[in-house]
């Protein structure tokens, strides 16, 4: 598949309407940005629910357009094209409000995609050591960057070395997960936007 037909299965999408209704204003968007393993899905469902908002998991939005894994999308086409599908989804979706996305942990590495991050929206990192991940991460057969490692914690030390000050200038918020369950990180998120939405 080429960025082009991507591109045109993108635009009949039809999907991701909700308005954000508080404490963030519909003008706006939640991005959760951050490793994997981090809990953005399982946080951003939750929270997409407390919020009343459109949840888009950004992985799995791209599987259900092209019809493929992501896994299998990296076997075929490699990560390249793969982060150039990745930011013609993101980018194009990101322009309609309302929406909390949960990102694939590549996604800042993209420029372009940094630039939505700081601009169409409030933006969250969900820190976690690379120790934390690892603890966490069962399964690495879906994902891509990890299939081939024999020790995954030092592999996810190196991706992590790479995107860590991506993420950080990304973020509006960081909230370190390392001793933190998932409803904790939701009640973190909650508590900053009554903030935001009070000093506003």
């Amino acid at each position: 598949m080429t960025r082009k037909d991507f591109e045109l299965q993108m635009d009949t999408d039809k999907k991701m309407t909700a308005k954000i209704q508080y404490p963030t204003p519909s003008t706006q968007n939640l991005f959760l940005i951050g490793m994997m393993g981090s809990w953005k899905s399982t946080v951003g469902r939750k929270l997409a629910v407390a919020l009343d908002l459109e949840f888009i998991d950004t992985d799995d939005a791209i599987e259900e357009v092209t019809e493929m894994k992501v896994a299998d999308l990296f076997q075929e086409f490699g990560e390249e094209k793969f982060r150039e599908m990745e930011t013609a989804f993101f980018v194009e979706k990101a322009k309609q409000h309302g929406q909390l996305f949960s990102t694939g942990g590549g996604v800042v590495l993209s420029a372009e995609n940094r630039n939505v991050l700081q601009k169409n929206g409030i933006t969250f990192l969900l820190d976690a050591s690379p120790q934390t991940l690892a603890s966490r991460i069962h399964n690495t057969s879906k994902r891509p960057l990890l299939t081939d490692s024999d020790n995954l914690e030092e592999r996810l030390q190196l991706i992590w070395d790479e995107r860590h000050q991506f993420y950080l200038d990304s973020a509006h918020h960081v909230i370190s997960t390392d001793d933190l369950e998932p409803p904790q990180v939701l009640d973190e998120i909650l508590k900053i936007l009554e903030v935001s939405s009070a000093e506003h």
